[in-house]
């Protein structure tokens, strides 16, 4: 598997992560939420959802390494609004807290690899 397939592949696990993450730390038996908190959570998923569908039609070097840095940044963005409590959890978010904080700096380490072609 390329570098860019996996910087794919990891930010669609990150995604859905994520919103395990959303749907499980909303409230008890609530499921998805859609008040100001949580909205914010799933517009991002939304974007990077976007983003990872996009980068599939990718067919040039260029293009492909925009859509790596693109993917990057949507993730990031999760990852800022989570780590400034932007979208808000209960004691439920503790079981996904390590995927969501850290599987954004293995994308950013593969878009690394892919971008400067050290694979």
């Amino acid at each position: 598997m390329n570098s860019y397939r996996r910087i794919q592949v990891i930010a669609g696990v990150y995604l859905l992560i994520y919103i395990a993450a959303l749907y499980f730390s909303t409230g008890v038996q609530v499921g998805f939420k859609l008040d100001s908190n949580q909205l914010t959570g799933y517009v991002s998923c939304g974007l990077l959802l976007a983003v990872i569908m996009g980068s599939e039609f990718g067919k040039r070097l260029r293009i492909k390494k925009l859509f790596s840095i693109l993917i990057l940044v949507s993730c990031l963005i999760i990852l800022g609004i989570t780590r400034f409590n932007v979208v808000s959890f209960n004691e439920a978010f503790w079981y996904f807290i390590l995927f969501v904080r850290y599987i954004p700096f293995i994308v950013l380490i593969e878009t690394i690899i892919f971008i400067f072609d050290l694979d």
